[in-house]
């Protein structure tokens, strides 16, 4: 804090606090904004997502004003073109981020512009200084030995003392502190699981399974376990290493610290530790394998067996040892039928794992072997063709057409039925919306010959959602509702989970919220216990569209920020619009529609992309019209119109387009008529709702007071159903807007909450306040509920104008 002090006694200057993730860097930040306070600053809060077009607040050029950016990291090119202008204008500036996160040339930029100061593992002395006054005496051998395994960090020193004092394990006795039981206190498996939440599945998976191998390990051993190549887990290591969890020491990665080691080992379920701990024997073995020594098993007897190995290690969710015990088997050399069914088991795996480049790959080397049985051609034939259309997309259609127009081929024939789902997914997406529920409906048709996988669920998945963006609800939900013909018995929870997961989203669609979570969870869980990581994006998609749909903008942000690093550390996805869709909901409930409608135009430049969205959400052109409007963006709001009518144009005899298309172009022109007619037509809930609530707001324009109420009535029911709570407020709010909250109302705050109410006005989540406060974000949320009904307002936006106006109020 003295540096910090310095720092504010010659103002002008900046001061960049760069930490670690949990260094105090935040609370250090705040401590400064109270110092600069009292030596008569005018201070500034701006939040790291809330600093673009942020110059208008920096003040008059001279003036003695504190400008305090909190998580620079989060979007270092504002934070780069703010600092010009904050030079220009003389203004102190105080600056906390993770370096590691922000990339070098902000970190250039920040040592140019002032000082570093760089927050680490504090000294051993600071350490037991901090731990005795915490303990009120000094610490016996054992306890001290337990501090110091906090590495340093002194709010890990903090939490595990507290902790231990709240779980009734500290004694004091003879002038020295003594702890009880060996278990890790709750507190600080609490402070390092917020820190492995925010990581991508892959990267949590890395960490895990590198905890197993002990405090320090090496990256290769690592991917062994997973069944990877090291340089496959580069950017996971990237991760983890910007974390602050773990870090280079030589050759090797080590945790930052023996507690932070403790508390990830302890988080793993005992069954799974006990699994992770034999396949760190078998794997390596196997990885490290030579040639069969003399008097081993022929190949004929040694086949089946690692078949079967390979298979229970997939059935039980391990598929990185089950990817490198198959390697290891079939670099042994195996004969023909047994090499043939492993590359093809192999290759099921792999495409779950998210690698359909490898997967591909596998399924032509089962192709190549000389005498494989038909049936099992066939099922690689399949696999090859459904993995390269998620490696490649729309270069996958060539090979489906030529399977599909070959005579004399059965259409029970694995790779027939899978050549009919792909041609149907590419027609789909490319707006032949005729052609892709054709194809889509033979496909679901037609009995699958033995053997299957569990890939093969992709075309009862893949034509479920189709119907479903149709709003054919309920013939979708069946598709997907229970088992199927695709059973598997490697990747056993493969399909099960891909249904779980569809049905979610047609849930979502048919307006069904509750339902819909707990599907999403359900899939989620299933595909994330058993290494599925191709199926767990999309249902991240689908928890945040509900989380949004009713008011939880930080658990929304949450599933997109985890989604998008699933999807940047995979090769491939399941193909949807959704990824696009929710981010844009999202922007427009956390940054507004300005926000909103930027993303929109960056969006609307992709055509393929845009039509993928308007397809998949009927409800979206009017939906981006409204927006368009809303920020007098015409010429946005034109080219959705177009866009929404040309889809409607090449498919004739599709409601669901015809519908959007004449909802969008109706809320353009202000066509009372027309959006009664869409408000009549519309299949989806949310759709609908919105057309009753535009009908609503042209009706009100033009003073029929009692038709508007009725729509507006008509909406609110709606979404009551739907259980869309974030909607029901903003309807109601037009129905009845809230008086504005007042100075007399923050007043009625208590000093804990008015706390939660700065840091949540200046952009924090809940997440972050409950870091900074030393809260669980359970008790920030308690609070939260409090201080809106409180000052009567429903969202963070109204909560950050009051904290700026009381701001500005108190200065």
């Amino acid at each position: 804090m003295a540096s910090v002090l310095r720092f504010l006694s010659a103002p002008g200057g900046l001061l960049a606090i760069d930490g670690p993730p949990c260094a105090g860097k935040s609370s250090l930040l705040h401590e400064a904004v109270a110092a600069a306070r009292d030596h008569g600053y005018a201070v500034v809060l701006l939040p790291a997502d809330g600093l673009r077009g942020a110059a208008d607040a920096l003040g008059e050029p001279g003036t003695r004003t504190l400008v305090a950016i909190d998580h620079a990291h989060h979007d270092p090119p504002a934070v780069l073109a703010l600092l010009p202008r904050l030079r220009e204008r003389r203004v102190t500036a105080l600056v906390a981020l993770t370096g590691a996160h922000a990339g070098g040339e902000l970190r250039r930029a920040l040592a140019a512009a002032g000082e570093v100061l760089v927050l680490g593992p504090v000294a051993d002395d600071v350490v037991a200084r901090l731990a005795a006054d915490l303990l009120g005496a000094p610490p016996r051998p054992d306890l001290a030995a337990l501090v110091a395994a906090a590495g340093g960090d002194p709010r890990m020193v903090a939490e595990l003392i507290t902790g231990l004092r709240e779980e009734g394990r500290l004694d004091t006795r003879d002038g020295t502190a003594r702890v009880r039981g060996g278990a890790l206190p709750r507190r600080v498996d609490g402070l390092v699981r917020g820190r492995v939440e925010v990581l991508s599945a892959r990267t949590t998976q890395l960490l895990r399974v590198a905890a197993v191998l002990g405090r320090s390990f090496r990256p290769h051993d690592a991917a062994a376990m997973m069944g990877e190549t090291t340089g496959a887990l580069l950017l996971s290591v990237d991760e983890v290493i910007a974390s602050g969890l773990v870090r280079s020491a030589g050759e090797r990665l080590e945790f930052d610290s023996e507690l932070v080691w403790r508390s990830v080992v302890e988080s793993i379920p005992d069954p799974v530790l006990h699994a992770l701990r034999h396949d760190a024997t078998a794997v390596r073995a196997a990885v490290r394998a030579t040639p069969p020594a003399p008097g081993a098993p022929p190949a004929e007897e040694r086949g089946p067996g690692a078949v079967h190995g390979v298979r229970a290690l997939a059935a039980g969710g391990r598929l990185g040892s089950a990817i490198a015990l198959a390697r290891s088997g079939l670099a042994r050399g195996l004969p023909a039928g047994p090499a043939t069914e492993l590359h093809t088991v192999l290759a099921g795996i792999l495409l779950a794992d998210g690698r359909p480049a490898d997967a591909v790959a596998e399924m032509e080397r089962a192709l190549a072997a000389p005498a494989a049985p038909g049936p099992c051609r066939r099922l690689a034939a399949a696999g090859r063709l459904l993995s390269l259309y998620f490696a490649t997309g729309s270069r996958a259609g060539a090979h489906a057409l030529s399977v599909l127009t070959a005579r004399d081929r059965e259409s029970s024939d694995a790779d027939v039925v899978m050549a009919a789902t792909v041609h149907s997914c590419l027609e789909w997406t490319a707006g032949n919306l005729a052609e892709g529920v054709y194809w889509g409906r033979e496909s679901t048709r037609w009995e699958l010959d033995a053997p299957t996988a569990w890939w093969q669920s992709h075309a009862a998945v893949a034509f479920a959602l189709k119907l479903s963006a149709l709003g054919e609800f309920e013939p979708a939900e069946k598709l997907v509702r229970g088992d199927g013909p695709d059973t598997d018995d490697a990747v056993t929870a493969g399909a099960p989970a891909a249904r779980m997961i569809a049905r979610a989203r047609v849930l979502t669609q048919a307006g069904e919220l509750v339902p819909a979570q707990v599907a999403a969870h359900a899939g989620m869980s299933l595909a994330r216990d058993r290494g599925l990581r191709l199926l767990v994006p999309l249902a991240s998609t689908v928890l945040a569209t509900v989380a949004l749909h009713r008011g939880d903008v930080p658990a929304a942000a949450e599933h997109v920020r985890r989604y998008r690093g699933d999807l940047a550390a995979g090769e491939a996805v399941l193909h949807s619009g959704q990824y696009d869709w929710v981010e844009l909901l999202l922007a427009h409930a956390s940054g507004g529609p300005v926000r909103a409608a930027e993303l929109a135009g960056a969006r609307l430049e992709d055509p393929g992309g845009a039509r993928r969205m308007l397809i998949e959400e009927p409800g979206a052109a009017a939906w981006l019209v409204r927006l368009a409007l809303a920020v007098g963006d015409t010429r946005l709001a034109g080219a959705v119109v177009g866009a929404a009518e040309e889809l409607a144009a090449a498919n004739p005899g599709f409601a669901a387009v015809s519908v959007g298309a004449g909802h969008a172009r109706a809320l353009l022109d202000q066509d009372e008529e027309a959006l009664l007619a869409a408000a009549d037509r519309h299949h989806h809930p949310w759709a609908r709702a919105n057309a009753n609530e535009d009908l609503a707001a042209v009706l009100a324009e033009s003073g029929q007071t009692d038709r508007a109420d009725a729509h507006l009535t008509s909406a609110l029911r709606i979404f009551e159903r739907m259980g869309a709570d974030a909607e029901v407020a903003r309807v109601r709010g037009r129905a009845c807007p809230p008086p504005s909250a007042t100075t007399d109302d923050w007043a009625r705050l208590s000093e804990p909450e008015r706390d939660i109410a700065r840091l949540v006005g200046a952009g924090l989540t809940n997440r972050q306040v409950a870091r900074q406060l030393f809260l669980s974000p359970h008790t920030v949320n308690y609070h939260l509920r409090g201080i809106f009904k409180k000052l009567g307002i429903s969202s963070r936006i109204e909560l950050a104008r009051l904290a700026l106006e009381q701001e500005h109020a108190e200065v």
